[in-house]
């Protein structure tokens, strides 16, 4: 046997069995002991024990606590533990014979461990002397020879499986207080473990136990210190806010309501609640009763929550479902509140909508108020799980027509009469266009207003559609175009799309109103195919001047359209745009020459007399609807007359075109034609006059635009990303004037970003000559920090490492997905190729596209790039700037991504098992190497936490 053992047989043969810290003998509490430190009763205290490990007590450490409470420091020589049975038999003990001492104010721990396996928070090791404690009840005795320092005994009521037991955090440690079990409980498992999975405060003070529950709810414990509850009055308490029909929470409950505290100062224990009136008023006892130990004391202006689910607001976590209709049990759903069995408060909902609180306006915060459903509306402010409603928080003003207005909730502005005139119907599309999705309605307005509410129907008896009110639809003042949902009526950019509404092609009216109440209505007669139906311009003059709506009520007021309209060429009208004056003459196809004034046919441009040489779609100094342009290039002289715009050329759709009638809108060869969205300087950031005014808009990236004629393309360009601030522009080297290649502004080595201001923040040559791109670079790109080209730094082995990934984000997967890369050394991605293969074939690397631009897409050493399948953040579930998009999925099992540079891997990685919805996969930090990242089902991969740390150091890895 080893020396501690010996001493361990020696202290259990000395140890006589006691029922408690005084009754061991008479000498137990004043006696000094034979230990070294001659302690007496009480100047040791255990303060906390961990009987039961998690597990397995085996796998785990049991271990006991000892605090100090003298001022001075207490040697452990020759101080016993023991462990035994809660009468005092069967027990083991262990002498402590190394030199040891428990600091003054200190708290020790002595754990079933050898000092060579001992964990941080055991400060002293036992090993196996003690045996293994019972998870039922037991003796701990801390003893100096036969006097018996302190002990404590144990049952089951206090024992809970990797949780240990403490004194009472408010309990001065004290051996003769923590004699009384009702000062031991668990310890609390709402916070941080100490070791894993395992709960308690070793070497640390104690958090206080909670208050024993009263034996009546009618009693609570304010400050310690037990009293009466005090009960709300009648009118005291409102029910202000029910979600009974939660849509978008990310668990299977989120159902809640609200109260308010009108007045008065009380307590809410006992407060019974629940969803079935006429249940509780046959069984009172059916109700949900609010029981707690502590004083839930509220006050006047107080917001209480009662929610399924535990929020930050979240007072009460409630076990109660709210009924979404009537049934033979509950014939009238709501919620009601009552105390002693008496109702304080009920309301009773219609069908509640998905995902949408039932919310009383706070001018109606009474008990009556509530009463009344004209005092209710629904909740319009999204709360954090996505639903609707203001959950512990005062509600906000009921909006009879709220809408969003770019995040912000307000009233939408609805249109009274004199606010609209309907000014063109095309109820008879034509068969190339089809019908309905060929139909629209236009109408002017003199003042702005929003849509929302808007009713579109044959009559007040007749209404087949309705605006929504959840997006503000603003428009006006001026003509607005309504065409049908779909991808026909899109393509005319209306100000807003309908559906249901389908016009007759025989005699007919359009009437338009708000809340059943007319704003205007017009016949259309009997609409001729392919031809709509158009008030004559002096008509809508007269209406601006009496406000009128019945000017277009006879049948001189219209007229057949004569004007062919864009994108399709085929159905005449004038959508959104100014009306033919009815009885004109006829389209002709010719202009007037502005020199003699005569008119002449137009003579428009051919294949290989233009070419787009420039394009600004994302201005700095002014916004793009301002400042957007782009620049042809005229190889010859022609007419833009008839000209047509567009930004997609498969199928060829037009999306502005220049008017064919008017004055003969004159290009001569050489001219940098100037096409604006404004033609103002003052607004547009300074452009010279631009030849024509286009409505059609330029993306800011995975754009493309086209010009054409007579519906044959002439040119396109297409590009994946623009710079802020600067155009992009062709290369003056890559264009032959005499002999237009169309095909130069589809290379991107002959395009580059413009360098030279033409205001004071964007660059570019609006109608002016362009540059040569490259200034002599083999590779080159614009570097936005040095306003200057300069070469790519391409990535090469090693330079680039993938470190963090999310393959199954929650929502649409192909919005949200994204992978980080590490730079090792400073480069520029634009050359780099993303597949989602670990091992592409020489064809796959071949076919795949690099991120490219003209901009630099530069990395620094020890930075993260973030590469996602979509930029903008509302749509990527609010990423950080996204360094570039990529085009293909992640795979949520069995999945790849490697990186490339010409046929080079530069990095790969791969997965076999399922990704968790919304957890990132990352690499540890502290590996930076390509050829170490392979696998991400192994180390030194691990699962984020959540979704993530785009674009940030990864934490470590367990």
């Amino acid at each position: 046997m080893n020396r501690r053992t010996l001493a361990r047989l020696a202290l259990v043969v000395s140890v006589a069995p006691s029922a408690g810290c005084g009754d061991s003998n008479a000498t137990s509490d004043t006696d000094a002991g034979s230990c070294v430190a001659a302690l007496r009763g009480g100047k040791l205290v255990i303060t906390e024990y961990m009987p039961d490990p998690k597990g397995s007590d085996a796998d785990g450490i049991e271990w006991i606590e000892v605090y100090n409470p003298g001022s001075a420091p207490v040697s452990l020589v020759g101080v016993g533990l023991v462990y035994s049975k809660a009468d005092g038999t069967d027990a083991k003990g262990h002498l402590i014979q190394d030199s040891v001492e428990v600091p003054p104010g200190a708290y020790m721990t002595f754990g079933a461990v050898t000092d060579e396996t001992r964990p941080e928070y055991i400060d002293y090791g036992y090993g196996t002397d003690l045996g293994a404690m019972s998870n039922t009840s037991g003796m701990l005795t801390v003893r100096c020879g036969n006097v018996v320092v302190d002990e404590v005994i144990y049952d089951a009521t206090r024992i809970k499986d990797g949780v240990s037991t403490t004194l009472d955090g408010q309990v001065s440690p004290d051996a003769t207080a923590n004699d009384d079990l009702a000062t031991w409980c668990t310890a609390p498992t709402d916070g941080e473990p100490y070791f894993t999975t395992e709960y308690g405060s070793p070497r640390q003070p104690n958090a206080a136990c909670p208050l024993v529950a009263p034996e009546s709810c009618g009693q609570c414990y304010d400050g310690g210190v037990l009293r009466d509850a005090v009960g709300p009055q009648p009118g005291q308490l409102v029910i202000t806010e029910v979600m009974a029909n939660a849509g978008l929470t990310t668990m299977t409950v989120g159902e809640w309501f609200e109260l308010q505290v009108t007045g008065g100062e009380f307590d809410l224990n006992c407060l019974q609640y629940g969803s079935n009136t006429t249940k509780f008023a046959g069984d009172p006892e059916s109700a949900q009763v609010l029981q707690q130990p502590e004083c839930f004391k509220v006050g006047a202006g107080d917001t209480v929550l009662f929610s399924q689910k535990q929020w930050a607001e979240t007072d009460v976590v409630m076990k109660l479902t709210l009924n979404d209709s009537a049934s033979d049990s509950n014939p009238s759903p709501g919620v009601f509140i009552a105390y002693g069995g008496q109702i304080l408060d009920e309301i009773h909902y219609p069908n509640p909508k998905d995902g949408i609180a039932w919310s009383l306006d706070p001018g109606a915060t009474t008990v009556a108020g509530n009463d009344d459903p004209a005092n209710f509306c629904l909740a319009y402010n999204p709360f954090a799980e996505g639903d609707l409603g203001t959950p512990g928080a005062p509600n906000p003003v009921c909006l009879k027509n709220p809408c969003d207005d770019g995040g912000t909730v307000r009233e939408a502005v609805a249109p009274v009469p004199g606010d609209i005139f309907i000014t063109e119907v095309h109820a008879n599309a034509s068969t190339g266009i089809g019908e309905p999705g060929g139909e629209w309605i236009e109408f002017f307005t003199p003042v702005s207003f929003d849509l929302n509410g808007l009713q579109l129907g044959k009559s007040a008896e007749s209404i087949s559609f309705t605006f929504p009110g959840e997006q503000c639809l603003a428009v006006g003042p001026g003509l607005v175009l309504l065409a049908r949902s779909g991808a026909t009526g899109d393509m005319l950019s209306p100000a807003a799309t309908y559906s249901s509404l389908q016009l007759a092609n025989s005699d007919g009216t359009l009437w338009l109103g708000v809340g059943g109440v007319e704003l205007d209505h017009m016949p259309y007669d009997t609409p001729k195919d392919g031809v709509a139906r158009q008030v004559d311009p002096a008509v809508i003059d007269a209406f601006t001047q009496s406000l009128d709506p019945t000017l277009n009520d006879p049948a001189e007021a219209r007229c057949d359209a004569t004007v062919p309209y864009a994108p399709f060429n085929t159905d005449l009208g004038t959508p959104g745009a100014d009306n033919s004056v009815c009885n004109g003459p006829p389209p002709t196809g010719q202009c007037t020459d502005p020199d003699t004034q005569t008119a002449r046919d137009i003579d428009p441009p051919q294949a290989g007399e233009l070419l787009i040489t420039e394009w600004m779609a994302n201005p700095k100094l002014v916004g793009d609807t301002e400042g957007e342009w782009f620049e042809l290039l005229a190889d010859a002289d022609f007419d833009l007359n008839g000209l047509e715009l567009g930004k997609v050329w498969e199928p060829y759709t037009v999306g502005d075109f220049v008017p064919v009638a008017g004055d003969c809108l004159e290009v001569k060869a050489g001219d940098s034609v100037l096409i604006a969205r404004n033609a103002d300087a003052g607004v547009n950031g300074g452009l010279p006059t631009p030849r024509f005014v286009t409505k059609l808009s330029l993306g800011n990236s995975n754009g493309g635009l086209f010009v054409g004629h007579g519906g044959v393309e002439l040119d396109h360009v297409a590009y994946a990303t623009t710079s802020d601030g600067a155009s992009t522009q062709l290369s003056l080297a890559a264009i032959t004037p005499g002999a237009l290649d169309v095909a130069v502004n589809d290379d991107p080595a002959n395009l580059c970003t413009a360098a030279a201001l033409y205001n004071a923040s964007d660059k570019g040559s609006p109608a002016a000559q362009n540059v040569a791109c490259g200034g002599g670079f083999v590779d080159p790109c614009f570097d936005a920090d040095l306003g200057a080209m300069r070469e790519k730094h391409s990535p090469g082995a090693g330079d680039l490492v993938i470190t963090e990934f999310l393959a199954n984000p929650s929502g649409t997967e192909t919005d949200r997905e994204w992978f980080e890369v590490l730079a090792n050394a400073d480069v520029d991605l634009n050359n780099v190729k993303a597949l989602s293969k670990f091992a592409p074939t020489p064809t796959e690397l071949t076919n795949a596209k690099a991120f490219g631009g003209a901009d630099c897409i530069a990395v620094v050493a020890g930075s993260r790039a973030l590469l996602a399948r979509k930029t903008d953040p509302a749509v990527n579930g609010g990423l950080p700037a996204v360094d570039a998009a990529f085009g293909f999925s992640l795979a949520n099992s069995a999945g790849a991504i490697s990186l490339a540079v010409g046929d080079l891997v530069i990095d790969a990685v791969q997965w076999a098992t399922s990704q968790g919805e919304d957890i990132a996969t990352q690499l540890d930090p502290g590996v930076s190497n390509p050829a170490l990242n392979d696998n991400t089902d192994l180390a030194p991969w691990c699962d984020a936490v959540g979704p993530g740390t785009p674009k940030q150091e990864n934490p470590a890895c367990p």
